[in-house]
């Protein structure tokens, strides 16, 4: 296994490809694609863990993936260029390398990964990934939770209908699903149930959605009121994009919460 985490490149090849393909119909055929092409690696680590080496092999490939990644980040120079490439590699941990990991079944499986995940917050400073299995994250595309913008009302103690959401509704049925937006309320409902859930085991989760609406959708809410319908689809489409790339995560888990966001329900 030493030799194997000399090598961690080819764990990430077609990394921005798969982030991308991270959508309802197309994560579970990217995430066995990803399993396939990197088999060996994964038959290997399994062998190691039903051998006992648990210990081991969290000190070693915690440090080896972390070290690829600070490795590489560190040769991109432009700061916010860095900081997007940063959102990568966490969206890429939490939804293919580590649900990867966990689809071993294993013993010592998920102390591994929570191994990884301390020491990715241990050396990305403010960047915190939490791990899945496929399982948990596939089912977020299909259930229907309260999603983000009900989340953020409830959390504020706003009724289901109240004002604004029921006028963020009438935008998105209204305005944005007529000029081109289909595909961006599309990819929302997509991600949107995982966002939720994991916001919601959060410890702070009332402070984030307090984030939300004050970065968002407030924003969002006072450009439909002065009539300008653009400039919210301008920041709804900022919200989903942030939202992938950092709570899927993020990631979900997680971790983030610099501009993430997004909507509707």
């Amino acid at each position: 296994m030493n030799e194997t985490l000399r090598n961690m490149a080819p764990l990430f090849e077609g990394m921005d490809k798969r982030n991308h393909s991270f959508k309802r119909e197309t994560y579970a055929d990217t995430f066995q694609s990803y399993r396939e092409e990197n088999d060996d690696f994964f038959r290997e680590l399994n062998r190691a863990l039903a051998a006992g080496q648990q210990e081991e092999l969290s000190r070693e490939l915690a440090g080896a993936v972390t070290g690829y990644v600070k490795e590489t980040l560190g040769t991109v120079r432009e700061k916010r260029k860095r900081e997007a490439a940063q959102l990568n590699y966490n969206m890429f941990m939490a939804v293919y390398f580590m649900p990867a990991i966990l689809e071993g079944k294993q013993n010592g499986a998920r102390e591994l990964t929570d191994s990884i995940c301390a020491k990715w917050a241990e050396t990305f400073h403010g960047s915190r990934i939490q791990s899945a299995d496929f399982a948990t994250i596939q089912s977020g595309f299909r259930t229907k939770l309260c999603y983000i913008t009900t989340a953020v009302c409830k959390s504020l103690h706003k009724p289901e209908d109240c004002r604004e959401l029921e006028l963020l509704r009438g935008y998105r049925d209204g305005y944005l699903l007529r000029h081109g937006g289909a595909a961006l309320v599309e990819e929302y409902y997509d991600i949107a149930p995982t966002i939720v859930k994991r916001i919601g085991k959060s410890p702070d989760a009332g402070s984030k959605y307090r984030y939300l609406w004050e970065r968002y959708l407030k924003p969002c809410v006072a450009a439909i009121e002065n009539g300008n319908p653009e400039a919210c689809g301008e920041i709804y489409a900022e919200m989903v994009e942030e939202l992938k790339r950092q709570y899927v995560v993020t990631a979900g888990s997680h971790m983030e919460q610099q501009r993430l966001q997004e909507e509707m329900t």
